[in-house]
């Protein structure tokens, strides 16, 4: 599977036709590892003979003298060698030859095409005044309606919404999973964030460990009730849009009091629960079913599957949830409120998993995507794999 990938990955570079950048472009780090879509937060501009390097918080890393991405020997900034290997007409994949950590060679040096980072060119947006949006944000609670990707756990019957509360120096995020209307469970976690503007483009960035990379996001537009962002951390670019709450500042610090915290170790890639070591229940699947039996309710009679999806992080905590149903020939179906949230408050609170984190040099990731699959029989939960 990974060989499959790699040769696919090769031919998209390859089919990329060369495309001529013009004098004064700005481009933003997506993602690298191709199968992997782990956040590579960095910023390049050209202008004329010049390129620059920017962290994810709008600091210069580097400037130096070049023809900038259509160099063909690379852009050798001080501690950041960058081979660009194609250029396409809506950015360009490079490759970091003094990042070998990051960047993987095959043992014969040769560079592995599924190791790039792929830089996205920015369009331009209207002007924007910088102090305005950092004063308003900071002001009110927000929500943002969760757009679903490859990042994602899988999830069909869920709706998630995030309530953002933006600090001076963090950001609180509250996620809440509904179903049918009803909110099932919740969690939170913090980040640091930095907004800054780079000549006349405008970015939010997040920022957690140093080994944890967060994506930064385009600020396309800002008014008094909403702020528009372009994220660029999954392979089909999005429009993503932060709409001002009611909610107050006091009541989302009552609703943090109440909220179970939970973050991904390493937001980029997860592992599967079956690398390796098995990263499932300790006490094994008897006990999750006689656990979840206890006070289960029994106001519905159908018979079927509730699939929950989750990610077990490497302090042993789930969150990240998903869910799918379906009745005994494997077809969409839904089940009760009460019964879909009863499973998801009684999976949230198992804690006692295996470590999650990888021991593989060829792969590594510290938070690992499983899931429960429990059958029920005329409303009874009788069963439960893997």
């Amino acid at each position: 599977m990974r060989l499959t990938i790699t040769i696919l990955v090769a031919l998209v570079l390859c089919s990329c036709g060369d495309k001529k950048i013009e004098d004064s472009q700005m481009f933003v780090g997506a993602y690298r590892m191709m199968d992997q879509l782990v956040p590579y937060p960095y910023i390049f501009q050209q202008k004329k003979d010049s390129v620059f390097l920017f962290d994810n918080t709008g600091n210069l890393i580097d400037k130096i003298v070049s023809k900038g991405i259509e160099d063909t020997t690379g852009i050798q900034f001080e501690k950041h060698h960058f081979k660009i290997l194609k250029i396409k007409e809506n950015g360009f994949f490079a490759y970091n030859l003094l990042d070998t950590l990051n960047f993987q060679q095959f043992k014969n040096g040769i560079i592995s095409p599924k190791s790039v980072a792929k830089f996205e060119k920015l369009a331009a947006v209207k002007k924007l005044d910088i102090e305005e949006i950092q004063n308003k944000i900071g002001n009110s609670i927000w929500n943002y309606d969760v757009i679903e990707d490859e990042n994602s756990n899988p999830n069909e019957d869920l709706k998630i919404k995030q309530l953002l509360h933006f600090r001076n120096d963090s950001l609180n995020i509250i996620t809440e999973y509904y179903y049918e209307g009803l909110k099932t469970v919740s969690e939170y976690e913090t980040k640091a964030y930095h907004i800054f503007q780079i000549d006349q483009n405008y970015f939010l960035s997040f920022q957690k460990e140093v080994d944890n990379p967060q994506p930064i996001y385009q600020i396309i537009g800002a008014d008094s009730q909403t702020v528009g962002l372009r994220d660029f951390s999954s392979r089909e670019i999005k429009n993503i849009k932060f709409v001002k709450d009611s909610t107050s500042t006091e009541y989302f610090k009552d609703l943090i009091k109440n909220t179970a915290q939970y973050s991904k170790c390493f937001d980029g890639y997860q592992g599967e629960y079956y690398y390796g070591d098995d990263v499932t229940y300790k006490k094994g699947n008897n006990y999750i079913v006689e656990y979840v039996n206890i006070d289960a309710p029994k106001n519905d009679m159908k018979s079927g599957y509730i699939i929950i999806h989750y990610t077990v992080n490497c302090r042993g905590n789930l969150g990240n949830f998903g869910l799918i149903q379906m009745n005994r020939d494997f077809k969409k179906t839904s089940f009760k409120k009460e019964m879909v949230n009863h499973l998801l408050n009684k999976v949230s609170l198992l804690n006692d998993f295996p470590s999650s984190v990888s021991e593989k040099e060829w792969l590594k990731y510290k938070d690992v995507h499983g899931f429960l699959m429990f059958k029920l029989e005329k409303g009874k939960i009788v069963d439960l794999c893997p």
